[in-house]
Formats: C-alpha cells, sequence, structure tokens
C-alpha cells in the first residue's frame, strides 16, 4: 500500500477502477424475473390460410399460418382460426385480393401544388407544420426529377415525412413498389410507423436463410391457382431491407425492377469488403501514426514497433520475451511533448511504409485528429491484448476463435479473494469467460461478451438489450444527419 500511495495519479486509478466495476456490474446483471415477452403471443401477420376436414367430426377446420411479434419468419406457427385475431384475418383476406394492373406515370412537374394542411392519415394521424414542410419539399423534387436529402435536426420526424411523402405518391396511384434501405436497428421501427401512418403493405426483408425464403414463399408475389408466381405482381408495396442484405442477396431483390438498382449498387463502394492483406495495411498504417504521436514509455513505442513490421518470410512473429511487456507501464501525460516523436532504431530500413503511410491510407482528418488524441490508449490496449494472448491464453487463444466453450479451455488463473465482485455469482469461471471474452471482442464489449454462447455470461443471465448490443457493435439508428434541410 505504502507504495502505491507514492503514485500521485492513485485516486484517479482507484475512480476508473470503481466505475469500470459498476459498469461490469450493469451489464451481467441478472435478467428480470419476467423473461417472457409478450409479443411473442401477438399476431403479426397471417402468412397462409389452410382448410381441412377434422377427422373424426368431418367438419372443416381452417388454420393460419402465423408470424408473430418479434419472431423471426421461421418461427411461424400454424394456428385453428379461433385463436387468432380477427382483424389479422381480415387483413390477411384483403391482401389476396389479386389487384388491378395499372400503370401511372409520374405526373409532369407543373401538375405540384402545395398541400397548405396535413392531410388525416391512418389512425388520425396528421403532420405537424414543420414535418408538412419537408413533405411537401421531397414531393415538389420527386415532381421535378429532383434527388434530394432530408436532414432535419434529430428527433423531429424524417421517418414519418418520408412515409407520409411515399403515402401522396400512393395515393396518386403509384403503388411502387418502393425500397427502403435503413440500418438495422431502425428496420423495425420503419415498419411500425408504415403501419401507423398509411395503407400500405410494407414488409422486412431480413433474417436467416430459411426466413428470407419464406418470405419470398408469402409475401412477394401473387401466385396462380397451380402456386407458380405470376410475374411483375406484388403483394406488398413496400420493401425495407438493410444494405449489407442487398449486398449479400441481390439474386431475389435484383428481380425486381427498382428504378435505380444499379445506383444503389454503385454507392455501396463505401461497404468494401476488406480481404487479410487490406486488414493488415490498415492497422499497420493506424498504428504507425499512434506510434507517431505516443507520448509515454519508449518500451512500448519500441514493441509497437517491433510488433508491425514485417518480417522476411512474412511469418508472424513471436515477441514473447520483449523487455517490459508483462510489466505495468505509465500512461504518460497528456500535452507532455518529446523533441522527435518517432525515434525509432529501424525506421532507416521500414521501405513497408510506403504501402501502409498513414498519411495516404488515413484520409479522414477529423478521425486522425481522434486517433491522435487516443493514441496512448490504442497502444496500451494493442500492448495488453498481444499480452493476453501470449502470456496468458497461449494455446487457448486459437481455440477460443474457433468458437470452442471457455469452460473447455485450459487457461492458468491466479489465485483470488473474491470479495469484491460485481454480482454474487461472479467466479472462476466468470473470470476465464471475461479473459476470453476481452481476446474475442475487445476491451469494454461487454454486450457482445454476454452474447456468446461460448462464454458462461449467455447462461447465467441471458441475451443483453437487443439496442444496447446493436449499439456497441458501431450500429448507428440513423440520427446523424446534416442538422438542417438543403433545399435546391
Amino acid at each position: 500500500m505504502e507504495e502505491l500511495e507514492k503514485d500521485p495519479r492513485i485516486a484517479q486509478k482507484i475512480k476508473r477502477f470503481r466505475n469500470k466495476q459498476a459498469q461490469m456490474k450493469h451489464i451481467f446483471t441478472e435478467p428480470d424475473e419476467d423473461l417472457f415477452n409478450p409479443d411473442y403471443v401477438e399476431v403479426d401477420r397471417i402468412l397462409e390460410v389452410a382448410h381441412t376436414k377434422d377427422a373424426e367430426t368431418g367438419e372443416e377446420v381452417t388454420h393460419y399460418l402465423v408470424k408473430w411479434c418479434s419472431l423471426p419468419y421461421e418461427e411461424s406457427t400454424w394456428e385453428l382460426e379461433e385463436d387468432v385475431d380477427p382483424a389479422k384475418v381480415k387483413e390477411f383476406e384483403s391482401l389476396q385480393v389479386l389487384p388491378e394492373i395499372k400503370h401511372v406515370e409520374r405526373p409532369a412537374s407543373d401538375s405540384w401544388q402545395k398541400l397548405e394542411k396535413s392531410r388525416e392519415y391512418k389512425n388520425s394521424n396528421q403532420l405537424r407544420e414543420y414535418q408538412l414542410e419537408g413533405m411537401n419539399w421531397l414531393l415538389f423534387n420527386w415532381y421535378n426529377r429532383k434527388n434530394c436529402i432530408l436532414a432535419d435536426e434529430m428527433g423531429l420526424g424524417k421517418t414519418i415525412q418520408s412515409i407520409t411523402f411515399l403515402s401522396e405518391i400512393f395515393l396518386r396511384g403509384i403503388h411502387g413498389p418502393f425500397l427502403i434501405i435503413a440500418p438495422l436497428s431502425t428496420i423495425t421501427n420503419w415498419e411500425r410507423e408504415f403501419r401507423t401512418w398509411t395503407e400500405m403493405n410494407a414488409i422486412v426483408y431480413h433474417g436467416s436463410q430459411i426466413s428470407r425464403q419464406m418470405i419470398q414463399q408469402y409475401e412477394m408475389v401473387y401466385r396462380d391457382a397451380q402456386g407458380n408466381p405470376l410475374s411483375g405482381v406484388f403483394k406488398f408495396h413496400v420493401v425495407i431491407t438493410t444494405f449489407e442484405m442487398i449486398l449479400a442477396d441481390c439474386p431475389e431483390l435484383k428481380k425486381i425492377h427498382w428504378g435505380r438498382w444499379k445506383d444503389i449498387l454503385t454507392h455501396g463502394r463505401f461497404k468494401w469488403h476488406l480481404n487479410e492483406k487490406d486488414m493488415e495495411m490498415i492497422c499497420r498504417a493506424l498504428l504507425v501514426y499512434c506510434v507517431k504521436h505516443y507520448k509515454g514509455d519508449e518500451k512500448i513505442k519500441s514493441f509497437i514497433w517491433e510488433l508491425i513490421t514485417p518480417t522476411k518470410d512474412g511469418q508472424a512473429q513471436t515477441l514473447q520475451n520483449h523487455s517490459g511487456l508483462s510489466a505495468p507501464v505509465p500512461r504518460g501525460r497528456k500535452g507532455k511533448k518529446t523533441k522527435n516523436q518517432l525515434l525509432i532504431p529501424e525506421l532507416k530500413d521500414a521501405d513497408w511504409l510506403a504501402t501502409c503511410n498513414p498519411e495516404v491510407v488515413l484520409h479522414d482528418d477529423g478521425y486522425k485528429k481522434h486517433l491522435k488524441q487516443h493514441c496512448n490508449k490504442v497502444l496500451l490496449r494493442v500492448r495488453m491484448l498481444y499480452y493476453l494472448k501470449a502470456e496468458i491464453l497461449g494455446e487457448a487463444a486459437e481455440k477460443a476463435f474457433e468458437g470452442s466453450p471457455a469452460r473447455e479451455l485450459d487457461v492458468p488463473l491466479p489465485d483470488i479473494d473474491y470479495m469484491e465482485i460485481p454480482v454474487d455469482w461472479w467466479d472462476a469461471e466468470a473470470d476465464k469467460s471475461l479473459l476470453i471474452g476481452v481476446f474475442k471482442h475487445g476491451y469494454e464489449r461487454y454486450n457482445a461478451m454476454r452474447a456468446d454462447p461460448a462464454l458462461c455470461f449467455l447462461e447465467k443471465v441471458g441475451m443483453p438489450d437487443e439496442k444496447s448490443l446493436s449499439a456497441e457493435q458501431g450500429v448507428t439508428d440513423g440520427t446523424s444527419d446534416i442538422p438542417e434541410r438543403q433545399h435546391r
């Protein structure tokens, strides 16, 4: 204790430890008593109807194939007619009526008229004044064949304005098909708002291969008496999906004439599919940039440089005996400057820098500024992850990545006095799962660790909240739009 008290930063270190402990306690907490989601017994959609005869009475029995709320299509079940919401039956029956095939052209630009007040949409919903302005602006650009971006402030109802804009087009006789591409975390909200505001049939195209096959079979097209699909006659008006799903599942979706499908795929350039060599180059560029701006112990800088320097034979190198690897290292002070930030003896032989120069690879100045600010943290975490792999997990590291259960992996743990623990059930197995989870998922990815079936947390406390898991994995909710409407 006397040695620790000599460190002037000990109070801050203890505070950080307490905060981290509280965070883990929040994440790895036991679930609420009521684990059953009431949505699971609420009918979402009816997909099919079947009429059979009771073997004993000979009476006709009607079953409906029901998709339940908050459950994927593959979890759909056949239910007796008396157990199904009559309103959903009526909704299903209305969708079985083959619509009149009528092609309607987009109206001329000079026929556009501004709506002075909001019409009454489904459920007596009406647009606010500023939402009406946004919807009018979208409609005006559509009439005039102009692309546009609606970039209102967060929370003002961009989704509602976009949906009512499509509804206005729908009311003019153009029934789609319309394609909505949204982040995964928001697609259920899009579907809900379509149902709340319009009579349009919006379906979510997402999920496992089985679920997508069921969507294609029951939701996409009308079929003749023999069950053959009727070309170009769609049962839906709107498809809601993600960009990843489009890029991964083009064959079915691209059969539909969206009008700008090629443009959509072209703009997928930013979804760059990186191979292992690309990732290696980017990681080296990031770490070179961090080494350049690192303000801390020279041993860390030297270790990182040795770690990222390619070997002559292209094989991975082992740095287990690198000096300073297992000893605590000072974090360095912000604002502390050295005259020459990159004092690496091997710099003159680093011809590999030409292919991963951070000034060439890292284009975003804002990101570089952020990286410069946090470079100490980045390098310390890389060092500790290497130590975790090389000195603690050893052979278990590769098996962990292959998906082996944590309980089957041999990971030596020190004798621990389990006095201060995040939750009552925390034990050596939880410590082992935490170490393996940090190695597999990264620092502070506690929700991902909790959801990993190879670790012990899923069994002990169940799945984490879906929104928390999505947020932790970097899935945005689409609320980072430009804070103004861009008029043209």
